[in-house]
């Protein structure tokens, strides 16, 4: 029998694999964490109340503007029925007819507070006016070139906010035409609304605030420098019609944004006199006008409150890790004082006893290398599905307009069937009934491909999976997108093109493959994304993704599969989309290589067909 070997004294046996030191970095992780959580969700409890905040300061905001409009709507109406004013129209000539208007118009206009009265003949010549004694005095002037005389003689009445030709003041016009008892039209009555004190009252008030109008060129705001420019560039038709009418005077209308985008809900910057003005953007749109009111809330408070409970929760983090790093440390001097313990005993053992302890050390490592493989493909699984979830972020703001738009059709519909079915028209209520099950459908496929995408399955549950359906499904969820970025999608997939896979985790691939086509499109002149298939000699379809975009440096293209590896700029992406679908593809038989084409980047994607 041999001798059992003496233990050695000098060292003490670790606490667990990693050391003390491994220990005290994941406290340290863990601690960050808890910070980072703090600091996002407060920041998104913050931002949600100003959302809050601003649609309640929009509803005030559109009474306070509507009451400025609404007490001067009668005003035009009474004037136009006055019988001194249908007199000088039938007969301008009659000796003191005009100075009649001119006194009672500057009578009214002085007690009203309007900008301006005025009345045009038949031919949009000015007749009578409240400033006819003022150095810009409106008499003599022809306005017919002007939309609000125009619409007034059309439609009887009119509603027009302009800068005025004559005496370069913005002012809201609202036209009344003058009936003539012998027929046509006699002439319009204007009268001009002064809007410009709202502004000051939103500056004081320490408010965003702007009014754009149906071209989206803002006429109204609390910054005078975003005034009489648009949100983005106008299309040369809206330029030319909006300098033929002289609306916004000699205004350049340089648009406020550079890439005209303004998503409803996010942080939008406006340029303010040598600074930037930032915030989230809030809407409500005013149809019988025309116009949209902007509220913009600054996230400032909202991000100095989250930076303060993160810093607080940090420091109290710290306080509890330096006293869990105290207490490991006195456990594990406990621990050294028993290991050494232990030794002194065991140096009597056989070393038969040495054997069975080095045969237990060996079954437990097996035993924990078994659970660190079962827990490394359980958090690939957790990877793959927030990398479905993150893409489902990406485009939930999309999938929500593309939901929006079917259920305000089925409003619409509701509503005019309620009408017909009063009426008793049935076919046109079987028709609306008909259009009405078409549109529940389309929210429903929607809702199916979210479903489907969001749903968290495991390993091994391949079946036949029809290529062309997954691209649809994939295209479908980008559909919005696709349509706002102008991009002309190709799709020549055989329908019988059929493989061996997962089917959500597929969809997950072929989603994260567009999402990065879209990407490295967005600064291209022409867009296209083509998908092609083939079958290979080897039992196996090739899908083929192209895009028109700048496509990957030769430096870059070793690393385009690595985990946390992206070009984009921070805060965009985290760099896995191309390594979970390598890792996706890999684990259903298959390969996804990457290289450059004729336009742009080409990734291919190679899967077992079915029959294989």
């Amino acid at each position: 029998m041999s001798k059992a070997r003496p233990a050695d004294l000098s060292a003490p046996r670790r606490a667990f694999p990693g050391g003390v030191g491994a220990w005290r970095w994941a406290l340290a992780a863990a601690v960050l964490t808890l910070t980072l959580a703090a600091f996002l969700l407060t920041l998104q409890a913050g931002h949600d109340q100003v959302r809050r905040a601003s649609r309640q300061r929009l509803v005030i905001a559109e009474a306070v503007l509507r009451a400025a409009i609404d007490r001067y709507q009668y005003l035009p109406t009474v004037l136009a029925l006055d019988t001194q004013v249908q007199d000088l129209l039938a007969d301008p000539d009659a000796p003191g007819a005009i100075t009649a208007v001119n006194a009672k118009f500057e009578a009214i206009a002085r007690a009203s507070k309007v900008a301006a009265i005025y009345l045009m003949d038949g031919q949009g010549l000015t007749r009578s006016a409240s400033n006819w004694n003022q150095p810009l005095s409106f008499v003599g002037s022809s306005y017919a070139y002007r939309p609000y005389f125009r619409d007034a003689l059309a439609t009887g009445a009119s509603r027009y906010f302009g800068v005025g030709t004559t005496t370069q003041q913005p002012g809201l016009f609202i036209g009344k035409a003058v009936p003539s008892p012998n027929g046509p039209t006699a002439g319009v009555v204007v009268v001009k609304v002064d809007l410009e004190d709202l502004q000051g009252e939103w500056r004081r008030a320490g408010e965003q605030i702007l009014v754009s109008d149906a071209a989206g060129i803002v006429f109204l705001a609390s910054e005078p420098g975003w005034k009489y420019r648009p949100f983005r560039r106008l299309a040369a038709a809206d330029t030319s019609r909006i300098r033929a009418a002289q609306q916004y005077g000699d205004s350049d209308l340089r648009p406020l944004l550079e890439d005209g985008r303004v998503d409803l809900g996010e942080t939008i910057r406006l340029p303010a006199g040598g600074r930037t003005a930032s915030g989230l953007v809030e809407p409500i749109a005013m149809p019988d006008l025309g116009w949209t009111l902007w509220y913009v809330a600054p996230t400032g408070p909202a991000l100095r409150q989250a930076i303060l409970v993160a810093a607080a929760t940090g420091i109290a983090g710290l306080a509890l890790a330096f006293a869990l790093v105290a207490a490991s440390q006195r456990r594990q001097r406990l621990r050294s004082e028993q290991s050494m313990r232990i030794a002194l005993e065991r140096r009597v053992a056989e070393r038969t006893h040495d054997l069975s302890d080095a045969n237990a050390r060996l079954r437990a490592e097996i035993s924990e290398r078994e659970r660190a493989t079962a827990a490394l493909r359980a958090t690939q699984d957790e990877l793959i599905h927030a990398g479905r979830l993150a893409a489902l972020g990406q485009i939930s703001t999309a999938i929500n307009h593309e939901i929006n738009q079917p259920l305000a059709a089925l409003r619409t519909f509701l509503a005019s069937t309620t009408v017909f079915l009063e009426r008793g028209d049935e076919s046109t209520v079987r028709r609306n009934l008909q259009r009405m099950t078409e549109v529940t459908q389309r929210i429903a496929e929607i809702i199916r491909h979210l479903k489907d995408f969001a749903r968290k399955t495991g390993p091994g549950h391949s079946e036949p999976v029809r290529l062309a359906a997954t691209a649809e499904a994939a295209l479908d969820l980008l559909r919005v997108r696709l349509r706002a970025e102008d991009v002309t999608v190709t799709c020549a997939i055989p329908a019988d093109a059929l493989v061996r896979a997962e089917p959500v985790r597929l969809e997950q691939v072929l989603l994260n493959l567009m999402v990065n086509a879209l990407d490295a499109m967005r600064g291209a002149s022409e867009r296209r994304l083509d998908l092609t298939a083939r079958r290979e000699p080897a039992s196996c379809w090739q899908l083929v993704v192209a895009d028109s975009g700048s496509g990957i440096s030769p430096e870059h293209m070793p690393q385009i599969f690595d985990p946390f590896f992206t070009t984009k700029p921070a805060g965009e992406g985290l760099g896995l989309g191309l390594s979970l679908s390598s890792l996706i593809v890999r684990d259903l038989g298959g390969s996804l290589t990457a290289g450059n084409g004729a336009r742009g980047a080409v990734l291919t994607l190679v899967l077992p067909a079915a029959e294989a």
